[in-house]
């Protein structure tokens, strides 16, 4: 899975992260839609009403775990640029 977080190169190694889009609203709109379909049973058939939010916290969940790989992946691409960047100035250290 690709993140929605990309690379901006500025001048020299100032690197800046931007949004495709407003991440944390979608979220949450998404999050009381699922508590919403999910507390329809809850009308139907009387069980305990803290069940939508507890389901819908498992999709919280999830994305916390796409956010955490999508900055593990920011963090190997920076990794691997820094790196280049270091072998690059060693190599002309050494000539």
């Amino acid at each position: 899975m690709r993140s929605r977080l990309q690379w901006t190169h500025g001048r020299g190694e100032h690197v800046t992260v931007d949004r495709k889009q407003t991440y944390a609203a979608e979220i949450f709109v998404k999050f009381f839609v699922l508590a919403g379909l999910l507390y329809m049973p809850v009308l139907v058939f009387g069980w305990g009403e803290w069940i939508p939010f507890a389901g819908a916290s498992v999709y919280l969940l999830w994305e916390l775990g796409r956010f955490n790989s999508a900055l593990g992946e920011l963090a190997d691409l920076w990794n691997e640029q820094h790196e280049q960047r270091r072998e690059s100035a060693r190599s002309d250290s050494l000539q």
